[in-house]
Order: structure tokens, then sequence, then C-alpha cells
């Protein structure tokens, strides 16, 4: 999910979130695992112990870790690494999203078991300040304002929500945005970096794919720098979604194998490679919208869990 532009996915439009169209991207799909652990569109609730530590075999040579949130203290994210973006609650966000992003609620961001559970509810929480009549709660947690950096391995481990409706997200934005949009530094004029969103439109089929993406000024929304993958266990099973930030090329992957690369090219100004400045990380699950699509009546609520983020740098 992203800020502020419009452009098309799906014949749609989207405001700042990640998207689809052409690929100028160099593309090695992963070997898919085996298609058995299919979900059903809701899921029992149950809060998953945390998992073996994955070994970061991924890790480029020469990197080391220099910030990290492995969730261990139980309770609401820690407030010295993670903010709360509700900045367009009363006004609705963007891309047809439906969702309400609650700040510092527990029933919607907690940590137990070393895990982060973003939970997407369908509750109206009409006594909220700025609500603006939305039928879903969820969280966007953001690093901006606690940590932001520049190039680096970046690396995060996550199971993904298996309901229809549900859109998650793990990406970054260059520090400079301007959520209001009335300046130079509105999106996508500092830069996007969609590490991992998971389609929402269909199940199980849509919850087996995500989306690696790019948006510049140049190269944005529809038109963004885009690949996607199958990873048929993403809401069952945890995988490592994973990037590779360099002053000449980035890299996005699963699990260790590259899905979507994108050079520098030669003599790029910032409208083709704004990602030499800082950026921020964000995760958060939107409903609705048009990478989520439609949101059953069914729907109670989903999760996304998260055992740890990782940055490594030189």
């Amino acid at each position: 999910m992203k800020h502020l532009a419009l452009y098309g996915l799906l014949g749609a439009a989207l405001t700042g979130c990640g998207g689809g169209g052409s690929a100028v991207a160099t593309v090695v799909a992963p070997q898919s695992p085996p298609a058995s652990n299919v979900a059903s569109p809701n899921p029992p609730e149950t809060v998953t112990s945390q998992p073996a530590p994955a070994s970061p075999s991924s890790v480029p040579a020469g990197m080391t870790l220099k910030w990290a949130d492995e969730f261990s203290t139980d309770g609401l994210p820690d407030s010295s690494k993670w903010a709360y973006d509700t900045f367009r609650n009363q006004l609705g966000w963007y891309n047809g999203e439906l969702q309400y992003y609650a700040s510092a609620r527990s029933q919607n961001s907690s940590i137990a078991n070393g895990m982060l559970t973003i939970k997407a509810i369908k509750e109206r929480l009409t006594t909220a300040a700025d609500y603006g009549n939305q039928d879903y709660t969820s969280v966007r947690l953001i690093t901006l304002g606690k940590y932001t950096f520049t190039y680096g391995f970046v690396e995060v481990r996550a199971k993904l929500p298996c309901a229809q409706g549900t859109w998650p997200a793990i990406w970054m934005l260059g520090e400079a945005t301007d959520n209001t949009g009335l300046t130079s530094n509105a999106w996508p004029g500092p830069g996007e970096i969609d590490i991992m969103e998971q389609l929402g439109i269909s199940v199980p089929t849509d919850k087996q794919v995500v989306l690696g993406t790019l948006h510049t000024t140049a190269r944005n929304g529809g038109n963004g720098i885009t690949a996607r993958t199958t990873v048929s266990d993403a809401c069952t099973a945890f995988h490592n979604y994973q990037l590779t930030w360099m002053a000449d090329r980035i890299q996005i992957g699963v699990d260790g194998t590259i899905f979507n690369t994108f050079d520098k090219p030669l003599n790029a100004d910032n409208s083709v490679w704004p990602f030499n400045k800082p950026q921020y990380l964000l995760l958060n699950v939107a409903m609705g919208g048009v990478l989520g699509g439609s949101v059953p009546g069914s729907f109670v609520s989903d999760t996304m869990q998260v055992d740890y983020v990782r940055v490594y740098q030189n």
C-alpha cells in the first residue's frame, strides 16, 4: 500500500500503493512449493508460535546486522522503532481501501511469543476522533522518525493472511515523502520499494501470488517496475521476503531466490533513480482496494504475522 499518486492496475486507479503493469525487470521465478497447503478464505483465529530461526544464508558477503526488531517483548510494538500512520483515516485511504488504521491499539497490533501480529478486523470504530466511516480496522506501522537508511539488505520473515479482500504489504518509502502531496516531495518523487505485496481479489489463487515493485516519477503505478512470483503456501507458512539495495542495482526476492532486478540506467536522474537517499520501512494490512478486491460479507478478521525485520549493511 502506498502514499500519493494515481496509477492503474488491472484497469483500476491506484494511489501510492504498489502496483502492477508491464515489467522491465529481470525475472527469475523461484520453484513453487507444493500446492497442498491451500488455505480456506476465513481461517480460524490462531496465533502461530515462533518458528525456528531462519539461516541468514542470503545476506550478501560483507554485510552485518545494523537494525532489527525480533519482537521479543510482549505487548504493543516497540515505540522506539515503530510509529503509526493514521493521517488519512478521516478522509479515507487511497486506492479504494476500506480500513481505518488504528494507533497503539492491541486488538490490531500486538507482540506475543516472539511474533508481531497485524490484525484486520471487521468492526466500526465509531468512537475514534478521526473515524472516517470505515467498516474495518487494521494497522500501518512505519519507522519514519525512528529509523531510515540508504542501501543494504532487508529481510522480513512473515506469514500472510489467507482471506479474500486482505492486501498486506512490506515496503519502503523515501524519507522525504510528503503525505499531503502538496510539495515537490510528493509521491512518487522520493521513490518507493515494495518488497512484498500479496493479492487478495480471489482465493486461493491470489493468496499464492506476491508482487515486488519499484515506483519512480518516470515509472509508477500501472507502469511501475514490477514482477510477481508464486509462493503457494504464503498464507500458511513463513517465508523470507528480501531486498538487496545497492547504489546501482535493486533486487527483490523470496527465500533467497530473486524475481525482480532493476539496474540503474546510465546517466539516470532523480526521476528515474531516486534510490540514493534514505528510506523508511512500512508494514500493513489494507482491506479491499484494487489489489485487495471485494471483501466477502463473511469476513471476520485475518492477520499478517511477522517473525522479524532485519536490515544488514556494509
